[in-house]
């Protein structure tokens, strides 16, 4: 990982924060983004509480911002920084294509969402828009959004639900297809012990006693279709 750019380095241009786990993606979208004369990638984070506090310390125009990452999922840190107030404006870039997902994006804070299979044009037109104050969402992704703010979780699930973190809602997904603690594992690329903590955990939090439950409980709630 570079060094962070200086702020004269930076002056006059959209500086730019990369926080995702791989090494290899963040290279590349440094390289594609230093192309251009108006942008700057000030600094680099690889787990999702470093980005956090790269934005509190560096305060970048924007962050791009993976979804999976160690030690704290994307929505969580979109909802830690709208906590604080955080000038930085986000955009996701995801290779997660899930409209419930999206809309709990949008409705942490996220400014733009791009998967990443976007055209690198597409993905510079972004972050000049959303540096300029604009939103930005690629139009095959505009009637996932809706139908994503369309669930509505019943009852007292909704409730229930906001206890979860970003990844214990991911679990949650994956308990509800019916996936062993193994397939959960492989799906998310954690260990078999992490997916059955967070197993656990999400059982505790939402009051069940069996992995049957929360099967039921996530097609209730909407996580999963029946």
């Amino acid at each position: 990982m570079e060094a962070p750019k200086t702020e004269q380095q930076a002056q006059d241009k959209v500086t730019i924060l990369i926080a995702d786990d791989h090494g290899i993606l963040r290279e590349g979208l440094r390289g594609l983004l230093e192309e251009y004369d108006d942008l700057v990638v000030i600094d680099e984070a690889t787990t999702g509480a470093q980005a956090v506090a790269k934005v509190r310390d560096l305060k970048p125009q924007i962050m791009l911002l993976d979804l999976i990452m160690p030690e704290m999922g994307g929505v969580e840190v979109l909802e830690a920084l709208a906590g604080e107030g955080m000038p930085t404006r986000v955009i996701v870039l995801t290779g997660a294509d899930d409209d419930e997902l999206l809309a709990r994006c949008i409705q942490s804070g996220a400014m733009g969402y791009l998967l990443k299979d976007a055209a690198s044009n597409q993905l510079v037109d972004a972050i000049r828009a959303v540096a300029e104050g604009g939103c930005w969402l690629p139009a095959d992704l505009t009637s996932k959004l809706f139908h994503g703010m369309s669930k509505k979780p019943a009852g007292g699930d909704s409730a229930k639900l906001s206890l979860l973190t970003a990844r214990e809602l991911e679990v949650l997904k994956l308990l509800g297809e019916a996936l062993t603690n193994s397939e959960i594992a492989d799906q998310l690329f954690i260990s078999e012990h992490t997916a059955k903590v967070h197993v656990s955990r999400i059982l505790e939090k939402l009051g069940l006693s069996t992995r049957a439950e929360a099967v039921r409980f996530a097609i209730r709630s909407g996580i999963v279709q029946a």
